[in-house]
């Protein structure tokens, strides 16, 4: 029940922010305030409050409390998952080879270094409509393939070997030529294509995974947004 109910104090919390009932700088209800309202405990409203943090709405403020976040019209959200639903990936195969000069960049790998690569398709009624292919430095006794296997999305195949907490992506979106093997898969001729690149870090910088997905018009536009509604 407490669950619940922190979520629901969050929620009223939200709504007031979100009519401006409380603006930007405010200062939120106390701890104490809120626990006397809803007849609950501080440990529930300040899970509360943790979840509307961790939304960007709200920040403490020392000596003050929880004050109210200006929303932030130039940083945008992009919404980029793997498991898409209007479709089905087809594995194409799991490969330990030597990399390319970009992806041995990317993984900041040494000369002479191996990764292990894992390829498949987006196809939507039978047609392919997206390019996927991940590398991640190949390790000797570290279970490389068996993460890539049992956890396909960045950047969770990573966690078993690192805090989830402590790894980030840097992303690169731009329109490029794909290679000949992409191509070939693809049918897509001489085209450019939506070409998206990430690299995922650990916490102390190092460079773990790199990913490229390349999109072709069929499989539509990639959507992003700012401020503080949820797209």
């Amino acid at each position: 029940m407490s669950d619940a109910l922190y979520q629901r104090i969050a929620q009223a919390l939200r709504q007031r922010i979100f009519s401006g009932g409380h603006a930007v700088g405010d200062v939120l209800p106390s701890e104490n305030e809120l626990a006397g309202a809803y007849r609950t405990s501080r440990t529930t409203v300040r899970k509360a409050f943790q979840l509307l943090e961790s939304e960007g709405l709200i920040k403490p403020r020392q000596g003050k409390g929880y004050i109210v976040q200006p929303p932030r019209h130039t940083v945008f959200t992009l919404i980029f998952g793997e498991g898409d639903t209007r479709g089905q990936y087809r594995y194409l195969g799991v490969n330990m080879i030597a990399p390319d000069s970009a992806t041995s960049q990317a993984l900041q790998l040494r000369d002479g270094a191996l990764v292990i690569s894992l390829r498949r398709v987006l196809e939507r009624d039978g047609v392919p409509v997206a390019f996927d292919e991940k590398f991640i430095p190949y390790e000797r006794g570290v279970p490389s393939v068996e993460l890539e296997l049992h956890f396909s999305e960045f950047p969770d195949m990573f966690n078993a070997r690192f805090a989830a907490a402590s790894l980030h992506t840097r992303m690169d979106i731009q329109a490029e030529l794909p290679p000949d093997y992409v191509r070939q898969v693809l049918s897509t001729g001489e085209d450019r294509l939506l070409t998206v690149k990430r690299i995922i870090l650990a916490s102390e910088g190092q460079h773990v995974g790199y990913g490229r997905q390349y999109l072709t018009p069929a499989f539509g536009s990639l959507t992003a947004g700012s401020g503080n509604y949820k797209i």
